[in-house]
């Protein structure tokens, strides 16, 4: 015969043990996961500027000129369909690409988090 002094379930100090380590793993991994999207984005946008960079030699051999743009809309319009910035994510960080005519031209790519300020991550790529 069961006693029937026996409790099922788990004491509040149970609870309260699993609750405090979960949160220490939690802060543990969060920043941890928003560094490796922080990462991936940059090898996109860098990806997006050798596309770029493709593209601008591109229009030189077959117009004898670069395609310039102050944001991401100019530039992809300037380029006559030859460049699209790629975006692979929710819309969580954005990159504007801006080209200018700097010795040739120079290609910057600086990146946005929403709901944030700018993180001030910027990937430059200058003709040679």
């Amino acid at each position: 015969m069961i006693s029937p002094n026996l409790k099922n379930g788990f004491t509040l100090i149970e609870m309260l043990i699993t609750l405090a380590i979960l949160s220490v793993v939690a802060s543990i991994a969060i920043p941890a996961y928003n560094g490796y999207i922080l990462t991936a984005k940059m090898t996109e946008a860098r990806n997006n500027l050798a596309a770029l960079r493709l593209a601008q030699e591109e229009n030189f051999l077959e117009n004898n000129s670069y395609f310039f743009g102050a944001n991401t809309a100019l530039v992809a319009s300037t380029s006559q369909g030859l460049w699209n910035a790629t975006n692979g994510d929710n819309g969580q960080v954005n990159f504007n690409y801006v080209v200018t005519n700097v010795d040739g031209w120079t290609a910057t790519a600086t990146g946005n988090q929403a709901g944030t300020s700018t993180f001030n991550e910027t990937v430059t790529i200058k003709a040679q």
